[in-house]
């Protein structure tokens, strides 16, 4: 399978006839107002990009995808992986940064209409009017791919009275509370399809002006896609995942299976076998499954730790939240080469930066890992990490020794992707150890 052709590798499901051009967004995302989620065009991604995608959507994904033929939906099955993660991955929901401090004042978003009511509702207690005091709450509510919710519920609850204030967000995602008293709130937002998100305990001063953002995770596994092709453009919708493999070893091994993973390498012992439809082997589903026992089952077999896909991915360039440092140093003490390139001159390093786990990027990084090297297109491990936010990983990159002013081939520095992407306590940390803000490429030069 080409490492540029999805078609093999998607199936879908449940027809939806919303169309992509009265959506509001950019040509890569837009908001669908019906189903209240965001809608990402991927039919310019390489599987890779697809599965790490998967992963940050938390078990949901809405999807546009433009294919040069007319393509009918897949009748395989939904890889049973990805449905059996999704819950796994949504309790560890997204956690936006929290700033209750009144010097952001002069930096908040105007909300336009969308201030509380005037009095506070109580369920069975007297209502109090909240609005005798001085005090503001303010912030704006994005979901995982980090595009605004509009019309999310928010609550506002006063723990000395459990007197409670209400507010929707507006079309870019802001809520607003005004008027506070001095006290200890709780904070809670709900949106159809998220899950719920509290945030307890937050103490009010007087004349306080404060700001608290959050990212609302996923709440069930869903999807909507759109097909187009030259003359054709056909609709489809519905759960989109990975196709389930069906050569019997890499099969066995995507269902954590280690009883039929040791039968078929007993009556069959070639370790190494890609599956056809999906392009995988049986020791990547192990790793992006975090199967300890099936991967020291592969490599017992003498499966190939530095085998490549499509993509030129090594099995240790494809670790996400979940792995853990036992199952790098598996790899690793296998022989798997902790410096090689993929196609797009990614490496492990830099892959792991990309993804919220600092115990491995650290372990990558004790095993040689060079902190330093550039992709194809000039980007080091240390932007990807600001790109995501992943303040952790910065901080641990900066101490290797990560140069922090490089600059990828466009011109833009890890400073540059962190403030794109509105990522401010990576932006500080950047600023604090040496960061230079360029106003535009000719500068430098």
């Amino acid at each position: 399978m080409s490492d540029t052709d999805l078609s093999k590798l998607l199936s879908f499901e449940s027809p939806c006839s919303e169309d992509w051009n009265s959506m509001r967004g950019t040509d890569l995302i837009r908001s669908c107002e019906h189903c209240q989620l965001s809608v990402r065009d991927i039919s310019e991604m390489n599987s890779k990009q697809f599965r790490r995608l998967v992963a940050r959507s938390k078990g949901r994904l809405c999807v546009r995808y433009v294919h040069p033929s007319p393509y009918k939906p897949s009748s395989a099955p939904v890889l049973h992986k990805i449905r059996r993660r999704a819950g796994i991955l949504a309790a560890s929901a997204f956690t936006a940064s929290l700033s209750v401090s009144s010097a952001n004042a002069g930096k908040l978003p105007q909300s336009s209409g969308n201030t509380s009511s005037l009095s506070a509702v109580s369920s069975g207690l007297p209502t109090t009017p909240l609005r005798r005091g001085t005090a503001t709450i303010t912030g704006t509510i994005f979901d995982p791919q980090g595009a605004v919710i509009a019309g999310a519920s928010v609550s506002l609850t006063k723990m000395e009275t459990k007197d409670v204030l209400t507010a929707t967000t507006d079309g870019s995602g802001v809520y607003k509370f005004d008027g506070l008293e001095a006290g200890t709130y709780n904070l809670k937002i709900e949106a159809n399809g998220f899950a719920a998100s509290d945030v307890p305990n937050v103490t009010v001063h007087a004349d306080d002006n404060n700001r608290i953002d959050q990212t609302l995770s996923i709440a069930t596994v869903t999807a909507s896609v759109e097909i187009t092709a030259p003359a054709i453009q056909s609709v489809t919708s519905g759960v989109v995942a990975i196709a389930s493999p069906t050569q019997p070893l890499v099969k066995a091994a995507g269902a954590d299976d280690l009883i039929a993973v040791n039968q078929v390498l007993t009556e069959n012992p070639n370790a190494n076998i890609r599956d056809e439809a999906t392009g995988s082997n049986a020791l990547e589903c192990a790793v992006r499954n975090g199967n300890r026992e099936i991967i020291q089952a592969l490599l017992w077999a003498k499966a190939d730790v530095n085998s490549r896909d499509s993509n030129g991915q090594t099995p240790l360039m494809m670790m996400d939240e979940q792995s853990t440092t036992d199952l790098v140093w598996d790899l690793l003490n296998a022989g798997a080469k902790v410096n090689l390139h993929d196609n797009d001159g990614e490496t492990a390093l830099m892959a792991a930066a990309a993804v919220n786990n600092v115990e491995v990027l650290k372990t990558l990084l004790d095993a040689g890992a060079k902190v330093n090297v550039t992709t194809n297109d000039g980007v080091t491990a240390l932007m990807l990490a600001a790109d995501e936010g992943h303040v952790n990983n910065v901080r641990l990159l900066i101490l290797a020794g990560a140069d922090i002013n490089t600059r990828d081939k466009s011109g833009k520095t890890a400073l540059q992707y962190a403030q794109e992407n509105d990522h401010r306590v990576v932006v500080r940390l950047l600023k604090q150890h040496g960061a230079i803000t360029f106003e535009n490429r000719e500068e430098k030069e």
